[in-house]
């Protein structure tokens, strides 16, 4: 307790560390620990206002603050700590005293916070108490109490005694007794018992002026279990006033006796008491007075008459309720296992008092369980021949609630109680005889339910044999010995259905004197050879098909469900396999002999192979039984190794031994490097075990390998992709076996190569492989190539196959990471090519068409996705020719499907605004419908055709941009690895926006800032280096280009379509620049880049299949300038003769103004300089043509302008005539510097031509 002050501080601060101190005990696992603490500090004046009236030494318990810590916010903290953390608890008031009892539900919601609050220190100590006194003997020093959970904990062991009862003050009515204003009321509650209280006085806090208080004030009293019977609690109502000297008047009481009258104790509930009138004066200290008079309803049936003149008199309109709890493992309140306890008081009532123990519910026996347990094997020395059988149906009831979900986790505590606390050393004579009555019914009762429950508790029944066995052997050192062997085994022989149980225990039994399992060698006991010889006759194929039964079940179960077998079928497991654990190889071959036929000896290797394959498929134990499923996977590897048998056993026991290498249980990658190391030390690496197995198995069949060719390659492949080196070094030879077989038998090995091929596609695609198997796979197998006639074809496959898993490597990296669309795109097609051109797998082919053209139409890349899905079609005939279904497709003739397809890519074509290549389709389709006379179709494929030209001649289109794009440096993938490209790029993208795509998709490369070359230690370097530019396409189509009454929107669309050719010049200055007209020494290095395919196609970019590189003359530099400017002008002035652009004519000032401008100050002048200077025409001569051809298209580029201000003239707008003036001026200009260079001049210069 702390006294505050007015200020809700310490009065004492200097005393206030440490106060207090508690323990709690709780289970933190599987459930929520406390959420809510609550702490009342709670001393005071009678009055609310700290007021000076009346006597001070009186003191009351008054409601003050309240102060509550969520655990669930801390225990996370804590659990972390070592040590001691401080947290602080806010105190809060009740606004209103009569809900103070429900002050924890509200003190958020409407509690006033009176000052910072409670400072309490919490630290986590883990482990029973023992061990927490022993690991902190300082905490204990210091008066700390121990606060056990309120209740039971999950599980009771033998020997816990405990017994609290927790009392919680509920409420009471009281009159006002004619006083003005309502009473205040305090509860005193004492223990009445002649030896004297065993607690002291509790006192209750004091509401004020409330005649029916609720309390809800919870107390712990600590009474001893020898005190309950005859002791009572007694409850004084005393009212409370600073009048009247500051006295409390007792004016009233209550009571409750704590055990019955049967021997029960005061039950679990609430109870509403008497309240009887009494004065200030009174003493209680005879406790007869009123013990004698009914404390609630329910007692005054037993009480009689009552008379009137008794000294204490009831007062009926006034009531007091407790509820009481009780957490007792010595004291119950029900009378039936009271009666089972107390027997011996009862002898005479055994029979019945045992009949009715299976009316006790299942938590008053899990509570007394060892209690019970004692009493049942005491009543069964006590007369063996009378209560035997009673005995053991109540054994055999307890037993079977333990096996309920609800009470399963006290089976430890029934473990417990076995080896440690039983002391029936001849019980197990009654029970071998009473268990082995059952069995022997077992098939003649038509009504059997008592012998299934008896059945099903076989597993303690015989635990408590086995313990009873053993408690008699050495209180008489191994007396009887003999005669118990003869009962167990009579026990056996009975007619029983085997259980797994049942198993389990005769297999313990059995191996009781067997050695330790797995047997260091032969066993040389000829008698222990005979009983596992026995066994395994016996009850091998039993075990088998029963085992077969209940997981062909559980295998739908678990599918459905994702639930594990049913715990049975573990049980049956075990059995099984510490049978196959006793078993040596002369075992396994006596059982092979046995065997009258081949085809029994078939049927029974298949059914073992097939219940080890459901072992390995079946989830038999809990994923956290890491030690069992290791077992289960090591005892597998003893099974039986059979001689030479048909295919059907061969393919399963194959296929088994790739299920179990293949397990994820024994994938050691995946585990922590202690646990791997671990399951190594113990077990060794048990896939290499089993991977030795296989290959000499298969080295065992000889020439019937190739009856397993090519069914055993996709098993085998994923053998050897699980990433152990030692396994794929034994694994990956046999490939060369079965290309070797398959190579004498048929002169090919056409099967090996295209099932691997399948195969390897999709085991990589699922994540297994990586660049250390695909380097491996390739030495071994070239290696053992070598030495082969057929070693040219064999390396071309190997070495096919290796570039197959590059790709394909390179493939699943992309998918699975968070790549951009285009390295998913670039990767898929460097795949798809390979597929067609190098392997010529068709259906691999077709498969990642449909994948490109699924990520063109993600990325919205229309036409891309047409060209992909073009490919497909190409490959399809006009013909009736039926098709299966595949990949989305239906059956369906190869004519509809290449339909359906022409109508997607012309679909595409059409979003993609490439309406020129739809319309080579449409014809197409349109000669299909005519020749079927199919003219509604026709009409509409007409019609769509006649759509796409008006749509060339009205649609705006943007000509796209092409960028080159190196990728330099071994870091990028194989696919790009010191490869070039050439880009088409999205519409109004330019060369910076396209640079910081290509680096953000490509963030560790490094941007080369100059467009040479690269050398090669920028080829070999571990790094990523990009080099970008722009180039200009050159199209093959050149005759349109050339037509002049060809629309530029026709034009337009050839300029920068179906171009396979793209041009970079790069200007320098051979020899010295020349100063005074940079334009005579202008030299031009022109590359031309040529593409594996023309853009745009089935990607956005093509790699450069061919370089050429041309230097370009000053002179020719100048020509095609002028050339390229004239083309420019003629298509400009063109659209705004034929009013394709209207409008706004600034487009056509600028560019007039540009040309003029520069022939008058730079330009053509400049040009003229430099090749029409009479020393440039003599020193070279054999420019002759091309200066004749300069001059010519000067002269046309002035023919040109002319037209352009002619049309510029008519379409100019009147504040803009200024302008018009001034071009006018400087075209007359530069018409007159170009007639200086006149036609005489010419002919003197250049007599040759004249």
């Amino acid at each position: 307790m702390v006294r505050l002050n007015k200020n809700g501080g310490p009065k004492n601060p200097e005393k206030v560390d440490r106060l207090c101190a508690s323990v709690w005990t709780s289970s933190l696992e599987g459930r929520t620990f406390q959420n809510k603490t609550h702490i009342l500090p709670f001393a005071g004046r009678m009055l609310l206002n700290d007021s000076k009236k009346g006597p001070a030494h009186v003191q009351y318990r008054r409601p003050y603050g309240c102060a509550v810590l969520a655990m669930s916010d801390v225990l996370q903290t804590i659990s972390e700590l070592k040590e001691e953390k401080d947290f602080v608890l806010k105190v809060y008031t009740c606004n209103n005293e009569n809900e103070w009892y429900q002050v924890h539900d509200n003190i958020i919601r409407n509690g006033n916070c009176l000052s910072p609050g409670l400072i309490i220190s919490l630290q986590l100590l883990r482990g029973d108490m023992e061990l927490v006194r022993r690991e902190n003997p300082l905490i204990f020093t210091k008066g700390v109490a121990i606060t056990r959970k309120l209740g039971f904990p999950d599980v009771i062991m033998p020997g816990d005694v405990r017994n609290d009862l927790y009392l919680t003050l509920e409420r009471g009515d009281f009159e006002r007794g004619g006083k003005s204003v309502q009473k205040n009321i305090e509860v005193t509650m004492g223990e009445g018992d002649s030896s004297g209280p065993c607690f002291p006085e509790y006192r209750s806090f004091v509401l004020y002026h409330n005649n029916s208080p609720r309390w809800s004030e919870a107390v712990k009293l600590p009474i001893p279990i020898d005190r309950f019977r005859g002791s009572h609690l007694r409850f004084e109502f005393r009212h409370c006033s600073t009048k009247d000297k500051g006295e409390k008047k007792l004016f009233g009481f209550a009571f409750t006796p704590l055990m019955r009258e049967d021997g029960t104790t005061l039950s679990d509930d609430s109870h509403e008491l008497y309240v009887y009138k009494c004065d200030e004066n009174t003493t209680f200290s005879n406790h007869a007075l009123y013990l004698g008079l009914p404390c609630c309803k329910e007692d005054v049936s037993s009480c009689p008459s009552i008379p009137s003149s008794l000294v204490f008199q009831r007062s009926s309109k006034e009531t007091f309720w407790i509820s009481t709890q009780l957490s007792s493992t010595k004291l119950t309140q029900n009378v039936d296992l009271l009666a089972l306890l107390k027997w011996k008081a009862h002898p005479e009532r055994v029979m019945d008092i045992l009949g009715r123990l299976r009316h006790v519910s299942g938590e008053e026996i899990v509570k007394f369980l060892q209690d019970i347990l004692d009493t049942l094997f005491s009543i069964l020395d006590d007369n063996t021949e009378k209560y035997g059988p009673l005995v053991f149906q109540s054994l055999v009831f307890i037993i079977n609630l333990l096996r309920d979900s609800k009470y399963y986790h006290f089976r430890p505590v029934m473990d417990t109680y076995i080896q440690k606390h039983f002391a029936g050393a001849l019980a197990y004579r009654e029970l071998i005889r009473c268990l082995k009555w059952y069995m022997d019914r077992s098939a003649e009762v038509v009504r059997q339910d008592h012998i299934q429950e008896a059945m099903r508790a076989l597993e303690y029944l015989f635990k408590f044999i086995v313990q009873s066995r053993i408690l008699y052997s050495r209180a008489t050192c191994g007396m009887e010995e003999e005669q118990f062997r003869t009962s167990i085994q009579e026990l056996f022989q009975s007619n029983v259905v085997i259980s797994p149980v049942f198993l389990s225990v005769f297999l313990s039994f059995s191996f009781l004197s067997l050695p330790p399992f797995p047997p260091p060698a032969p066993l040389q006991d000829t008698s222990v050879q005979e009983e596992v010889e026995m066994m395994v006759e016996s009850l091998l194929d039993v075990l088998l098909q029963t085992l077969l039964s209940i997981m062909s079940k559980s295998q739908s179960q678990e599918a459905v469900r994702g639930q594990r077998c049913p715990q049975c079928t573990g049980e049956y497991v075990s059995c099984l396999l510490s049978l196959l654990r006793q078993m040596t190889d002369a075992h396994f071959q006596h059982l092979i002999e046995n065997f009258h036929s081949k085809e029994e000896l078939k049927e029974f290797l298949l059914k073992i192979l097939c219940v080890f394959r459901n072992l390995m498929k079946l989830s038999i134990f809990p994923r956290d039984w890491n030690v069992m499923r290791l077992l289960t996977k090591q005892t597998s590897l003893m099974g039986p190794a059979s001689a030479c048998l048909c295919a059907q056993v061969w393919n399963s026991y194959f296929s088994l031994a790739v299920l179990y290498i293949n397990q994820p249980s024994l994938q050691l990658e995946n585990l922590s490097p202690a646990k791997k190391k671990k399951v190594l030390d113990r077990y060794g690496d048990m896939r290499v075990i089993m991977t030795f197995q296989l290959f000499s198995m298969w080295q065992n069949l000889g020439e019937n390998k190739i009856h397993f060719i090519p069914g055993m390659i996709g098993p085998f492949l994923g053998v050897t992709l699980v990433p152990q080196v030692e396994l794929r070094n034994i694994m990956i030879p046999i490939f060369h076996d079965m290309m070797d077989w398959e190579q004498r038998k048929n002169g090919n090995f056409k099967q090996v190569e295209a099932e691997l091929i399948d195969k390897l596609d999709s085991l990589v695609s699922e994540g297994k492989g990586d660049e250390n198997y695909r380097e491996l796979f390739g030495l071994l197998l070239l290696e053992k190539i070598e030495q082969e006639t057929w070693r040219e074809t064999g390396t071309s496959f190997v070495t096919s196959v290796t570039r197959l898993m590059e790709r394909l490597l390179d493939y699943r990296d992309c998918m699975k990471g968070d790549e951009t669309e285009n390295k998913k795109i670039g990767c898929t097609v460097n795949l798809l090519n390979f597929y067609k051109s190098e392997i010529n797998k068709e259906e691999m082919y077709i498969r990642y068409i449909h994948k490109l053209c699924d990520m063109h139409l993600q990325a919205e890349n229309f036409t891309e996705a047409a060209f992909t899905l073009l490919l497909y079609w190409e490959l399809l005939h006009w013909e009736e020719r039926p098709l299966k279904d595949f990949l989305h497709y239906p059956a369906q003739s190869q004519w509809h499907r290449k339909e359906s397809l022409c109508r997607r890519v012309i679909h595409y074509f059409n979003k993609g605004k490439c309406w020129e290549f739809g319309i080579p389709l449409c014809r197409e389709l349109a000669f299909q419908y005519e020749s079927q006379y199919d003219y509604q179709s026709l009409s509409w494929i007409r019609k769509m055709e006649a759509a796409y030209y008006d749509n060339i001649m009205e649609q705006q289109r943007l000509e796209p941009e092409f960028f080159r794009v190196g990728f330099y440096g071994r870091k990028f993938p194989f696919f790009l690895r010191n490869k070039e490209f050439v880009c088409r790029g999205h519409d109004y993208e330019r060369l910076e926006a396209f640079q910081q795509r290509m680096l953000g998709e490509f963030p560790q490369a490094i941007a080369m800032q100059h467009p040479n070359q690269p050398d090669e230690a920028t080829l070999q370097c571990d790094a990523q280096y990009l080099q970008i530019y722009a180039v200009t396409p050159v199209p093959d189509s050149v005759g349109v280009l050339q037509m002049e009454r060809v629309p530029d929107r026709i034009k337009s669309f050839y300029r920068v379509n179906n171009v396979r050719r793209f041009r970079y010049d790069r200007p320098f200055h051979k020899g010295l620049k020349d100063r005074e007209n940079e334009f005579k020494s202008l030299w031009i290095e022109r590359t031309t880049l040529i593409l594996s395919h023309p853009l745009p196609g089935i990607s956005r970019w093509f790699e450069v299949e061919q370089r050429e590189l041309v230097e370009v003359s000053p002179l020719e530099n100048a020509t095609s300038v002028v050339e390229n400017k004239n083309q420019e002008l003629r298509t400009l002035i063109s659209q705004y003769q034929h009013k394709q652009l209207h409008g706004n004519i600034n487009l056509l000032s600028m560019t007039l103004n540009g040309v003029i401008d520069a022939a008058v100050n730079g330009g053509i002048a400049r040009y003229q300089e430099a090749f029409f200077d009479k020393d440039y025409i003599t020193s070279h001569p054999e420019d002759t043509e091309k200066i004749t051809q300069l001059k010519d298209l000067m002269q046309e580029q002035v023919h040109i302008l002319g037209l352009g201000l002619a049309v510029h003239e008519k379409l100019v707008h009147p504040e803009m005539r200024p302008l018009h003036k001034k071009l006018i001026d400087q075209f007359q200009m530069m018409r007159n510097s170009l007639c200086h260079v006149s036609l005489h001049e010419l002919k003197e210069e250049l007599p040759s031509l004249f």
